[in-house]
């Protein structure tokens, strides 16, 4: 049976403005809900921001949950919609510990993950939690190493991550950063006192796992200088 909610909802899902405003204009239901979301969480999804610009300004809830307890920030968030991220935000999206994906991955973490360095100092500095881990015990500062962006450590350091973390499998920082041969993620993570001589569940330690690292030679040396035996 088709959805009193269904044309608006796909509307937004097409990104047709036009049609979303009409509908709008006719009186539908912003908070109506098709195929699991709301109109904004949908807009938010595929990232058509003057929707959900359309929608907020005509009152639709930023913090609306689903029947998956998704808001339109965690939709965004997941799909790395940016601009759309940092709307919600502005429009009042909250993003503490209970907004998160089945990986228990809070806003913060997703964001570091992406390396949007500039919206993990704004959550930061909002408050969210800077050592909340996912399932499987990553950190913000862990996810930023594991995909090289260099920028978000750098801000998650300064912020007072801490360095030495370990995930359920022992990574460290250090450990993925060696593993990865990002020269200057290393650098960094040893100038804040990163600990060289930790083994993961496999025995592998940061200068083991740079040892087969592309650029082997340089990160072993950086590690050596730190004491790495």
């Amino acid at each position: 049976m088709t959805s009193s909610h269904e044309p608006f909802v796909n509307a937004c899902i097409r990104g047709d403005l036009a049609t979303v405003k009409q509908l709008l204009v006719d009186g539908t239901d912003i908070e109506g809900i098709w195929r699991s979301c709301t109109g904004l969480m949908w807009a938010a999804t595929e990232g058509y921001l003057p929707i959900v610009e359309l929608l907020l300004n005509v009152g639709a809830n930023v913090n609306a949950r689903n029947e998956v307890d998704y808001t339109a920030i965690l939709y965004a968030a997941e799909s790395d919609q940016r601009d759309i991220v940092l709307t919600l935000l502005d429009h009042g999206a909250h993003t503490d510990a209970s907004i998160c994906n089945r990986y228990k991955e809070t806003i913060l973490l997703l964001m570091a993950r992406q390396g949007h360095a500039d919206i993990v100092e704004r959550l930061i500095q909002a408050g969210d939690d800077l050592h909340h881990t996912n399932k499987i015990g990553d950190t913000a500062l862990y996810l930023a190493v594991n995909n090289g962006h260099g920028p978000t450590v750098a801000s998650l350091i300064r912020l007072g991550a801490n360095v030495n973390t370990a995930n359920i499998g022992g990574w460290t920082p250090l450990m993925m950063a060696s593993a990865r041969g990002d020269i200057d993620i290393i650098e960094m993570l040893l100038t804040q006192g990163a600990d060289v001589t930790p083994k993961n569940r496999w025995g592998g330690t940061a200068l083991s796992e740079a040892q087969q690292s592309f650029r082997a030679s340089q990160a072993v040396a950086l590690l050596r200088q730190a004491g790495a035996e």
